[in-house]
């Protein structure tokens, strides 16, 4: 059922609030997840160059490529969160002083420094899952594994053919290193995601400082200083001297 226009999730209860969040956070590392796709891609390719140095120089530079576009993405989704943390904080002071609060805020999208790392973890998921399979005993699931993430998680797996010598060479047990890769979207994600939050609040602060100030200029007294008698004389006596 399509949700009603001004809907306000704030009185939702535990459970719909957890899955609402899941949500949330799964659709918040499709993006992600798919930058890391297409320079994996670009780094198979590179793999192809025949120069061993330039191969790693450029696979290198394609993984932290697919690291940049993740810490952007990471950023904007602090910004955004931290905003419906603000305006999650008036409706809850609304309903503390018994106020109706309309709108259609949606709670699963506040602010909340986990969740940052847990969307790294989300984008990490194939890169897991692929790995354990190809750690399974059996020549067909470790082919099946390594088929996948060589496909779907190349920057996890390539840099672990550096150290084995190739795709080949590797043995089924050293894919699972490829594991150690999902810290780079937990990393990258966790911090930017506060990064992003943190610059928000500290503009957010800087407006509110200005605005106060701008307020409290408007609201001042003036103060009309007058004259003393020598003071008056000199004036006199400058515009005499200017005529």
């Amino acid at each position: 059922m399509a949700k009603k226009l001004g809907e306000n999730r704030m009185n939702e209860s535990k459970a719909k609030r957890f899955w609402r969040i899941q949500g949330e956070c799964w659709k918040r590392m499709v993006t992600p997840y798919l930058m890391y796709l297409f320079m994996s891609m670009l780094l198979l390719a590179t793999q192809l160059v025949g120069i061993t140095w330039l191969e790693y120089l450029l696979g290198t530079l394609c993984i932290l490529v697919g690291a940049a576009f993740n810490a952007h993405l990471a950023y904007t989704t602090g910004v955004t969160h931290y905003d419906a943390y603000l305006t999650g904080c008036i409706h809850r002071r609304n309903i503390e002083a018994g106020i109706a609060s309309g709108g259609d805020h949606r709670p699963e999208r506040e602010y909340s420094p986990w969740k940052g790392f847990y969307i790294g973890l989300l984008v990490g998921i194939p890169v897991i899952v692929f790995a354990g399979i190809a750690c399974v005993p059996g020549a067909v699931l470790n082919s099946i594994g390594k088929f996948f993430l060589v496909m779907f998680a190349g920057f996890a797996i390539v840099p672990i053919s550096w150290i084995f010598g190739g795709f080949e060479g590797a043995p089924a047990s050293s894919l699972a290193w490829s594991m150690i890769m999902v810290l780079l979207p937990i990393i990258v994600t966790g911090v930017f995601y506060i990064v992003g939050a943190y610059v928000e609040k500290r503009r957010k602060k800087v407006i509110e400082e200005r605005n106060e100030a701008l307020q409290e200029a408007k609201n001042a007294p003036k103060v009309y200083h007058e004259q003393t008698e020598e003071q008056k004389r000199k004036t006199l006596q400058s515009k005499k001297k200017k005529k």
